[in-house]
């Protein structure tokens, strides 16, 4: 007799097949959440980065304009944020702003970033430039 039903072995097929989507899903799950996690710790990283490379190369731009300190370090915390730290260090006619930010305590890697520029002062360069002048010492003219 060929005339039986076939509704019932694919009625268990689908039946045995129940779920797998779900425990699929469930294994993949922790897996999207890491990479998830990872990706969004990496972005805050690189931001971070990107403001501290800004703020320090904004400052050099300030000591080299011969700005005071403060203003300096106004500008550098306007792109970094208040919570950085800023720091100069001056010789030989060049300056040096280092700009640290702290990073969120869930990137569990890093704890800071840190970037610095390096500018020549131009009230150095003109002084000195000047005083050669001034004594004929070979100043160019």
């Amino acid at each position: 007799m060929a005339t039986g039903c076939s509704c019932e072995p694919r009625g268990r097929k689908q039946h045995r097949d129940a779920g797998t989507a779900t425990a699929e899903f469930a294994v993949v799950m922790p897996a999207i959440v890491l990479l998830i996690f990872v990706l969004t710790g990496a972005a805050a990283v690189g931001f971070s980065q990107l403001r501290a490379f800004d703020a320090a190369r904004s400052a050099a731009r300030e000591i080299a304009r011969g700005e005071p300190q403060a203003a300096v370090v106004t500008e550098a915390k306007k792109h970094a944020g208040h919570a950085s730290d800023v720091r100069i260090r001056s010789e030989g006619g060049y300056s040096t702003v280092t700009v640290t930010i702290e990073l969120p305590a869930a990137i569990i890697v890093l704890n800071e970033v840190e970037a610095a520029a390096t500018a020549r002062t131009e009230g150095t360069r003109s002084s000195t430039g000047q005083a050669a002048g001034q004594h004929g010492t070979g100043g160019l003219r």
